[in-house]
């Protein structure tokens, strides 16, 4: 459910707000107290290291027979997380590229994957759990 209401927070293009403490307050932090806004992907989190991540390595790493193949899913992984780091490593140009118009359709547009992705999850739970939905 959480996960919709970032994607429609998305859709609406409405970052989310960082959140002030008392704490961060009495301190003097005049940058939380004016509710600065902070950038949250809550694709990265399942995507990149979520349980179904977890067990597609766990599946793969019990078929490999050999040390060949143990090598080449290591392999993988070690592409993946070069990937990643590079798209990581490119985000400040990318979105000085795109500029402040881009990067808000570009989160509406990545809301509107995360909102078909959460019904989706969402359906898949229910057909489970009342198997009578599915038919």
């Amino acid at each position: 459910m959480l996960l919709l209401i970032s994607a429609m927070n998305m859709l609406n293009a409405q970052p989310a707000e960082a959140k002030t403490t008392t704490h961060e307050l009495e301190d003097g932090a005049e940058k939380a107290a004016m509710g600065a806004s902070i950038a949250v992907v809550p694709l990265t989190i399942p995507l990149l290291t979520g349980p179904a991540t977890m067990s597609t390595v766990v599946i793969y790493a019990e078929k490999a027979k050999t040390v060949f193949q143990l090598g080449t899913l290591v392999g993988y992984g070690v592409i993946v997380a070069l990937a990643t780091a590079l798209c990581f490593s490119m985000a400040q140009p990318i979105a000085r590229a795109l500029g402040k118009t881009g990067i808000n359709v570009m989160t509406r547009l990545m809301g509107l994957i995360l909102a078909a992705l959460a019904v989706e999850v969402m359906s898949d739970g229910l057909t489970k759990l009342f198997p009578v939905l599915g038919h």
